[in-house]
């Protein structure tokens, strides 16, 4: 009995070493746009910021150990809403002053069919909001492939007032939608 018992052993450490280890998935990212759209009493306000200069590898399929995140600063005051007094309006609605950046961080990634479901934290004004099941959709851009994931998320959600401006006469609504696009290397 003994004799099979070490060919038993020595079969599986021969399978360990010679089999290939189960290949990780991964996309390359090489840029991201972030926009905010919130409805006003006035009619939609659309701020976004766009970086081509953030570039990463992005695991799939598994849950992402907190140091190996990728994580998107997107400067608060560098979010264009159309105008100079809108930007400023935005940055002061988000605390841009004691938080001037607001992040997404990815926790996981998980290919689903032809498109992508994810877990994100998003830090703003110093408060991190978990969204988990966040859906990504594949749309096709110029020379690349893009990433897509809409989130909706309240003023009081995160701990924000509504901006009200011009003695109340401009109201913002509560509702936001955050779109986060993830740009991926062909």
């Amino acid at each position: 009995m003994l004799p099979l018992s070490i060919f038993l052993v020595a079969v599986s450490m021969l399978s360990a070493t010679v089999l290939p280890a189960k290949k990780e998935e991964f996309v390359v990212i090489t840029g991201n746009r972030v926009s905010v759209a919130a409805g006003t009493s006035l009619g939609n306000i659309n701020c976004a910021y766009t970086s081509s200069t953030q570039k990463d590898t992005l695991v799939l399929n598994k849950q992402i150990p907190q140091s190996d995140r990728l994580r998107l600063a997107i400067p608060v005051k560098e979010f264009n809403c159309g105008n100079v007094f809108l930007n400023k309006d935005f940055a002061k609605a988000l605390n841009a002053s004691q938080h001037p950046y607001t992040k997404i961080e990815v926790v996981c990634l998980k290919q689903e069919g032809k498109g992508y479901k994810g877990n994100l934290n998003l830090i703003v004004s110093g408060k991190t909001i978990p969204l988990r099941d966040v859906t990504f959709t594949v749309y096709p851009g110029t020379g690349v492939t893009n990433l897509r994931g809409n989130i909706c998320l309240n003023f009081s959600e995160i701990g924000l007032a509504t901006p009200k401006k011009m003695g109340g006469l401009f109201k913002v609504e509560d509702k936001l939608q955050v779109s986060v696009e993830l740009q991926l290397a062909g």
